[in-house]
């Protein structure tokens, strides 16, 4: 298969179809601004046609009651995935930019994961039943039954377009719910090649998975939003938009789980081991090209090592391999589109007119004037409330603030943020990393060089970084509605 050859149609009760406006538009590879293919371009009917499938096989088939069908199902899934792995890796690469250096992370290890959720669809306790309670001379037995939402509407970002779209249709479908997956504009292919391999490796019934993708993301996100036929709202992006999904939501009282983002702090306490700390500090500030919501974007550096620290970062950021994403030896790749990059330029720009010192990077790449790139970059001496501190800036760029004082000082720094999805702490003394982690006001955080990732452990921001939680059982039970069936006891 060549990339002008990718599925680009939308997938509606089973079949894959154009929009009924029959438009479609180009999906722009980032590197080189070459066409990767081309998708449909849903109109809000299209997506009134994608509900109204999920809507009738969740009220009408068995899907949401046959867990081992279910079970079936999905380990053909995860069977059909693991056999086109290097072709999804391929894609996601080509249509967001990610480098192949980090895809491993977004692909492979996302397929895998899914043993955990297969395993839960027959091994969750879908009933429970409580000892008799009397009240009011009534001796009652109780039972509680777990029961899917029904329809779930996932919306996905283009920064993982495959990542995000595994963990809403897996855990959505695992849970007993349909899907309607509406993809990010920039990086709609991705979704529709899981829709395929879902079509041709697997017993999924009609109308259980449903993907559409849309060149204007407010005509389907809007769509969706608005229909009372959908029960979960499912969504990763900004804190904007999330919000605007939540009122919508409100509309019906329908449940919304939010994964809105990070400006997630990076504490190095004098103590730390500098070199890893810092080795580890710009990993997961740049990988992924900074464009990923938990990265530790906000390096908190305590006075006694501030400028040993600056020293290690000007050094690494500065040679930091950056450029061609294919390149297996490049870290950082481009940015999705002009417009992001635009942003990017503009908030450092700001940076450094307020007094914050670049010391590497700073501006634009260039790859023989395509693509969309800016280069691997430090600004330091910032202020706690500047803006680049206080806003996701989503590229290549790490901020670093100084703090002096205790570790409640860099507690108190590090939680000065509106987001409060993810966190880290470097210290050599185990307990003291402990005590301050503690501390943070963070859905995760990561001690040293750990990282929280993984399909058993909940993922979930506190503040304007969203609401409820992926992964785990406290992650499939988002999924979930609680019924509570009392009978009489007999005594």
């Amino acid at each position: 298969m060549t990339r002008t050859e990718y599925e680009g149609r939308l997938f509606i009760d089973g079949e894959f179809r154009e929009a009924r406006s029959s438009r479609r538009y180009d999906v722009i590879n980032p590197a080189d601004e070459s066409v990767v293919g081309t998708a449909a371009d849903a109109s809000a009917e299209d997506v009134g046609d994608a509900i109204t499938a999920a809507r009738r096989t969740a009220d009408e088939t068995s899907w949401s009651t046959d867990h081992d069908f279910r079970r079936h199902c999905l380990e053909q899934l995860q069977q059909g995935l693991r056999k086109e792995t290097e072709d999804i890796k391929a894609l996601v690469t080509a249509e967001a930019g990610v480098c192949t250096s980090v895809i491993p992370t977004h692909v492979d290890v996302m397929i895998e994961g899914m043993d955990f959720f297969n395993d839960l669809i027959t091994s969750f306790q879908w009933e429970e039943d409580l000892p008799p309670y009397e009240i009011m001379g009534n001796l009652s037995n109780r039972r509680i039954r777990y029961e899917p939402y029904g329809v779930v509407g996932a919306i996905t970002p283009w920064n993982a377009p495959f990542m995000t779209a595994i963990w809403k249709v897996h855990h959505g479908l695992v849970t007993g719910n349909t899907v309607v997956l509406k993809s990010a504009p920039d990086t709609p292919l991705s979704e529709i090649m899981l829709a395929r391999i879902a079509a041709e490796s697997t017993d999924i019934p009609a109308g259980v998975l449903n993907v559409i993708s849309s060149e204007d993301k407010a005509v389907a996100g809007d769509a969706m939003t608005a229909d009372p036929r959908i029960d979960l709202y499912h969504f990763t992006g900004s804190p904007g938009v999330g919000q605007r999904i939540a009122e919508r939501a409100a509309n019906g009282i329908r449940h919304c789980v939010l994964e809105l983002g990070g400006k997630s702090a990076n504490i190095i306490l004098p103590d730390a081991d500098l070199d890893m700390g810092c080795g580890v500090g710009v990993a997961m500030c740049m990988s992924s090209s900074g464009q990923g919501c938990a990265l530790a974007t906000r390096m908190v550096v305590h006075a006694d090592v501030y400028d040993e620290v600056l020293q290690r970062l000007e050094m690494i950021v500065g040679n930091l391999p950056w450029g061609d994403p294919t390149d297996p030896g490049n870290l950082v790749g481009p940015i999705i589109r002009l417009e992001q990059l635009e942003r990017i330029e503009g908030l450092v720009d700001r940076a450094r007119a307020d007094g914050a010192r670049v010391l590497c990077g700073g501006k634009r790449g260039d790859r023989g004037g395509k693509g969309f790139w800016y280069l691997p970059t430090v600004v330091a001496d910032v202020d706690e409330n500047a803006e680049i501190a206080q806003n996701e800036v989503f590229g290549p760029v790490l901020t670093v603030i100084r703090y002096e004082g205790d570790d409640d000082e860099a507690v108190r720094v590090a939680n000065n943020s509106r987001y409060g999805l993810s966190a880290y702490v470097q210290s050599r003394d185990e307990d003291r990393a402990w005590a301050v982690a503690n501390k943070l006001r963070a859905g995760t955080v990561n001690i040293n060089n750990s990282f929280y990732l993984s399909p058993d452990a909940p993922f979930g921001g506190w503040g304007i970084s969203g609401d409820g939680v992926e992964h785990g059982v406290a992650g499939f039970r988002e999924y979930l509605r609680i019924k509570s069936i009392a009978s009489p006891a007999k005594v």
